[in-house]
């Protein structure tokens, strides 16, 4: 009997040390959208945090060196991560929505009746901020942000729309997203035959199949406040790790759990409930746990985030 009781013991303690260790230290990069900063946030050690405010924009990206990429209204800026210090700015693209480095090393910005055209602009730009190429898409007026796929192709949402285009601007594949017209879907990921997307005022995952049809779709339970599924990340363990914004403008702070982590089947299996005193409403979330800041970060065959050298 007593060793029976000590089996069991060592298999509670086991089994506790493999779910402690499959969430390991917990890093993040924020977008607080409500506040308009981005944050560092180390949850085993708050002295390491930090917050700076920034130019009102989209999206997050380990570019290397250390630094972040973030969009902005203008262009882009990269941050040092250590510091929260502005390392370098490209400024002169006013109206740009998100900005997004590619695997060829130029930064793609994206726009909405930009650049002198009608509709969505993507507009490839070099490391020194000139134009390089531009797409168009002129029958659709909305956007938020845009991803490079493994092929080379671009996976963009469009309101209650998500299409791939390729590199000269065909769109090669589309699907209408379950919900309403004016749904603000998110952003989406390719995950082999698979495509991912977080449906903005959707306020969930939507998996759809290689013919575009829904494979599942789920969402939050309530008492953690779905409100706004935005910018995500598939995680090492195959988890989505989503940003749930919950409104325009300071003041949210106390409003839902804010950062939600989803299994590939739709189930809650964890959540961080913000302070409020120092977050508003989150737009953007970056895992750091297991990167490394001295390389670029795009996402792989498999939706996951892969170094690039």
């Amino acid at each position: 009997m007593k060793k029976l009781l000590t089996c069991l013991i060592g298999i509670i303690l086991y089994s506790s040390a493999v779910a402690q260790s499959s969430r390991g230290s917990r890093k993040f990069l924020l977008r607080d959208e409500g506040l308009s900063q981005v944050c560092f946030v180390n949850l085993d050690d708050s002295t390491a945090n930090w917050q700076v405010k920034v130019p009102p924009g989209r999206d997050l990206q380990l570019v290397g060196k250390g630094s972040v990429l973030i969009g902005t209204g203008n262009g882009y800026q990269e941050i040092d991560i250590r510091s929260g210090k502005t390392l370098k700015e490209i400024s002169n693209y006013s109206g740009s929505i998100m900005a997004r480095r590619l695997k060829n090393g130029n930064t793609m910005l994206v726009g909405l009746n930009w650049e002198n055209k009608k509709g969505i602009v993507l507009l490839e730009v070099a490391p020194d901020g000139a134009k390089k190429k531009v797409l168009n898409f002129p029958e659709y007026n909305y956007v938020r942000l845009v991803r490079e796929t493994p092929k080379g192709t671009y996976l963009i949402t469009a309101n209650n729309v998500v299409f791939e285009s390729n590199s000269n601007g065909e769109i090669i594949w589309k699907a209408k997203l379950t919900g309403p017209e004016k749904i603000h879907a998110w952003q989406a990921l390719r995950l082999k035959k698979k495509t991912v997307v977080s449906t903005g005022y959707g306020v969930n995952f939507q998996v759809l199949k290689k013919d575009g049809t829904p494979e599942k779709i789920f969402t939050g339970p309530e008492h953690v406040n779905p409100h706004f599924f935005a910018g995500f990340q598939v995680l090492n363990n195959g988890n989505y790790l989503v940003s749930n914004w919950q409104g325009h403008g300071v003041g949210h702070g106390n409003s839902g759990n804010q950062l939600l982590e989803f299994t590939p089947n739709g189930k809650l299996v964890w959540s961080w409930k913000q302070d409020p005193a120092k977050f508003s409403s989150l737009q953007g979330v970056l895992a750091l746990d297991g990167l490394d800041p001295q390389y670029l970060y795009i996402e792989g065959k498999n939706g996951k985030l892969r170094k690039q050298k």
